[in-house]
């Protein structure tokens, strides 16, 4: 049984989602790149340090974070390059770069596509750290093109309604998925879940418009998705009084 309360996202659209569930211990979560053993700093993993100036040049890593971004790399990807499917399933592995828990967002499935800047449908290790280094240590600016990118389903340039929707509807899954890892029990139906999600997501995205869609022409502009990523927008998932906060953009 899934209930809601509104209570606008960031004041004006976030939504709390309720389920009842047994509680359990949440695991701890792996910490930042920049918390790496001091004694990693000279494991060059294998790679030529000329590469890792070059990365460097391209990104706002320093040599360290470079390097573990190698190793992690090296792992989900021993051909060079990483194609969708095999992406997916090593998105744990990104937590040791510093990123928060992808499977717990609503980018994870957007991710690879927004890393595959050249759309060959594989992502090397050029792509991987240079788009990781935006999502890590953009600027504001570049966080705010990213998380436009992710919403733009088509890559038309817009953001539509149904496009506002889907992300909608993955952050609350993401955020139930999340916490029926802790805390869920055989009470807990996936399938109400996806369709309670889905209908509060078309909802909120009815209200986004009427909000942000400034000249009423049924799609968001980057200006127009810009105000609202400013706001920080969040969902707010509850399972029997346990809270998971989804953000919705880049932040």
């Amino acid at each position: 049984v899934v209930s809601t309360q509104s209570t606008g996202l960031h004041t004006r659209f976030m939504g709390n989602n309720q389920a009842k569930t047994k509680k359990k211990k949440r695991p701890p979560t792996p910490g930042p790149i920049d918390n790496l053993p001091k004694n990693r700093e000279n494991d060059n993993y294998g790679i030529d340090p000329e590469v890792i100036k070059d990365i460097q040049k391209q990104t706002n890593f320093d040599k360290v974070e470079v390097k573990k971004l190698y190793e992690v790399f090296s792992e989900i990807a021993p051909n060079g390059t990483v194609d969708e499917p095999t992406f997916k399933k090593a998105l744990g592995k990104l937590q040791q770069c510093g990123l928060n828990n992808l499977e717990d967002t609503p980018f994870g499935e957007r991710l690879f596509h927004l890393l595959d800047t050249n759309g060959d449908n594989v992502v090397d290790l050029q792509e991987f750290i240079c788009g990781l280094s935006l999502l890590c240590k953009g600027t504001l600016e570049e966080k705010l093109a990213l998380s436009f990118k992710a919403y733009d389903l088509d890559g038309n340039g817009y953001i539509t309604k149904d496009e506002l929707a889907l992300m909608f509807k993955s952050a609350w899954l993401a955020g139930f998925k999340a916490l029926c890892t802790t805390h869920a029990n055989e009470e807990v139906n996936m399938e109400d879940l996806n369709e309670f999600s889905e209908e509060m997501a078309s909802l909120f995205a009815e209200n986004a418009f009427e909000t942000l869609d400034a000249n009423s022409d049924g799609k968001l502009s980057f200006e127009e998705f810009k105000e609202f990523a400013m706001a920080e927008p969040k969902i707010t998932a509850t399972l029997n009084g346990f809270k998971k906060e989804v953000n919705i953009t880049f932040f």
